[in-house]
């Protein structure tokens, strides 16, 4: 027989059960506004309390638990979508940004600054023809190279100044990664405290949801969380970045972001930072694997689009100051116009192994064949340098610097300096073989500064159709001159050579008589040959100077666009994965507060069971009592 005050227990299980109910529903609707919160539900389950001869008596309800509405996929799906747009908004800032410094104000539909000064100088070459006396034309002429050229420096400074401005954000981020990390950790730990006795921390989880969210946008993450085999302890909490363990359960493995004391291109800014492992495993910097804004971060800075010299080891000796040098031959470049490995302090790796070097120096053979050598930092013997002589017996190949499948900043700094380059050594062959208006041999129209001192190169033409052999570091001459290579001029020193900028009259105008008699008159046939570089299509590959001009800022355009559309993309693709783990996880106010009323109508059935009760149980032992 079940027990007369079994009801008592009944109603008092419901009144507890819906109470918690209400409870939880308040608080669903007191964190409608709440980044991160999801929908918690209490879980009810009836109370089995003893058995009749015949029937098993229930004996009420009860909360099992109060669980939160999450969809783990749409939590993944969302963090892999959050990755990819930032990643990809990330490249679109900064290709706009590139596309700004580059192609400047369009003046035209096909036009940029760039352009447009470069053909306003070769206007005033034109205006010059039938006035080769005429100082103010030659002064204008001067004058429009002088614009040019300051446009071209200007575009490598603040491209320098964005990768500077990128370079840091690296840092930045990196420590934000590490942030994160440890807030996960430490949310990991109070969560397990929590849930080992037995209650839930849904509160917590949400925290550390968010926390992860907002760690996908710096990068991609695989999130694993594995509960004790035996059922005893805590569940292991891991989130892997990059093919590493960022967090174990209560440990961070941080990142360390380190100024490197080499570089990987020629106009690349001092102080780059390297990222490695706390525990001191390497970091992939380059890895498609990263995601989110670190990997366009690291692209932005360092993407030369694979282009970099490659190699094969050929020969280790000492030099006479000890130091190993390194011998490169079946160059992959011979050509000093799209060479653009750092004159100083690069750094090249065989087998996996970097070495840092000091300097190079190329000899070019009678088939135009680049062979370099490289003065190796570590000052070893030799016949201590296992590794290296082992590469070289085996014909590793040697790759000088870091090929970056991206276009990046390194990558159209390479492709100003291979414009500037050209252009440059075509004129200046031109004007050193035609006569100015003192009726001397040309001089170098288009220069670059020397580092040390601010003074101009006398540039070494090619001979017999090739180049001649020069060294990474220019030196000085006996007459204090210093001969230089192309390999000298970069986007970053580009500039008239300072003779001609003081006087213009060394504008060679004149062309020497064919049958080698006196100089011509001074009508301008050499005037006329650098004229016709503006309509040289054999100067590059994608046509005439313009052409070149005209093709870089359209690839920069195109990839600034192709940038902005995928972040366009993935912003709506974002969108509708957020939309669906809403619809789980989302609080919404109506169906709470038709819940409220439910469970409120609940506890009032609960309070009329226990009226009843007492009416039944007054009646019982007041009403018949003898």
């Amino acid at each position: 027989m079940a027990s007369t005050f079994g009801s008592f227990e009944i109603a008092k299980s419901g009144m507890r059960t819906y109470n918690a109910a209400l409870q939880t529903t308040a608080h669903n609707i007191a964190n409608i506004a709440t980044e991160g919160y999801s929908r918690q539900r209490t879980v009810r389950s009836s109370m089995v309390a003893n058995r009749t001869s015949l029937l098993v008596q229930g004996f009420g309800v009860d909360v099992s638990t109060i669980v939160r509405d999450r969809n783990e996929y749409f939590d993944t799906k969302y963090q892999k979508t959050m990755s990819t747009y930032s990643k990809y908004n990330t490249e679109s800032f900064y290709l706009n940004r590139m596309q700004d410094v580059v192609c400047g104000n369009v003046v035209g539909e096909d036009e940029s600054l760039m352009l447009d000064a470069f053909n306003r100088f070769f206007a005033s070459l034109s205006e010059l023809k039938g006035n080769e006396n005429n100082s103010t034309v030659r002064t204008k002429v001067v004058t429009e190279a002088q614009t040019f050229t300051s446009f071209v420096t200007q575009m490598g400074t603040d491209l320098q100044n964005l990768q500077q401005e990128v370079n840091n954000e690296i840092k930045t981020t990196i420590e934000q990664i590490n942030a994160y990390a440890e807030q996960i950790a430490d949310v990991t730990r109070q969560i397990n405290t929590v849930e080992a006795y037995g209650s839930v921390a849904n509160d917590l989880r949400d925290q550390r949801s968010l926390l992860l969210d907002k760690l996908s946008q710096l990068c991609s993450i695989d999130v694993k969380e594995i509960p004790p085999s035996d059922g005893i302890g805590v569940p292991q909490f891991y989130v892997y970045v990059n093919g590493g363990a960022l967090v174990d359960t209560y440990n961070v493995n941080k990142l360390v972001a380190e100024q490197k004391d080499t570089y990987s291109n020629i106009n690349d800014i001092p102080g780059c930072f390297e990222v490695k492992w706390a525990n001191g495993n390497a970091f992939n910097e380059h890895s498609r694997a990263i995601g989110g804004t670190l990997q366009a971060l690291f692209e932005m800075r360092d993407g030369n689009n694979d282009t970099i010299l490659k190699g094969t080891a050929a020969e280790l000796r000492n030099n006479e100051t000890g130091n190993i040098v390194l011998t490169l031959t079946g160059a992959n470049i011979n050509e000093i116009e799209r060479l653009n490995i750092p004159a100083h302090d690069g750094e090249l790796t065989i087998n996996n192994v970097t070495y840092a070097y000091e300097e190079f120096n190329v000899t070019v053979d009678e088939d135009g064949n680049f062979t370099y050598e490289f003065v190796l930092r570590s000052k070893s013997d030799v016949g201590d340098a296992t590794a290296l002589q082992n590469a070289v017996a085996k014909g590793y190949t040697v790759n000088v610097g870091t090929a970056v499948n991206a276009k990046g900043i390194p990558y159209y700094m390479a492709q100003l300096n291979e414009l500037i380059r050209t252009f440059a050594e075509k004129f200046n062959e031109i004007q050193n073989g035609g006569h100015d208006l003192y009726n001397n041999m040309g001089i170098d129209f288009f220069n670059s500064e020397v580092p040390t001192t601010g003074d101009n190169y006398v540039f070494t033409e090619k001979g017999d159709g090739n180049y001649a052999s020069f060294d990474s570091v220019a030196k000085q001459n006996d007459d204090g001159t210093y001969t230089g290579s192309y390999y000298y001029m970069t986007v970053l020193n580009f500039c008239i050579t300072k003779e001609v900028m003081d006087d213009p009259s060394l504008i060679a105008c004149k062309q020497v008589m064919e049958d080698g008699q006196e100089i011509g008159s001074d009508a301008g046939e050499n005037l006329q040959r650098l004229t016709e570089l503006w309509d040289d299509a054999n100067m590059f590959v994608h046509g005439k100077p313009g052409d070149f001009i005209m093709s870089l800022t359209a690839t920069l355009g195109v990839n600034a666009s192709r940038a902005s559309n995928l972040a366009e993309s993935q912003n709506n693709l974002l969108y509708a994965v957020d939309t669906n783990r809403k619809s789980v996880s989302g609080v919404d106010e109506d169906e709470e507060g038709a819940d409220m009323i439910v469970f409120n109508q609940m506890l009032v059935n609960q309070y009329k069971v226990l009226s009843v009760m007492n009416e039944v149980l007054d009646k019982l032992i007041n009403g018949t009592a003898v």
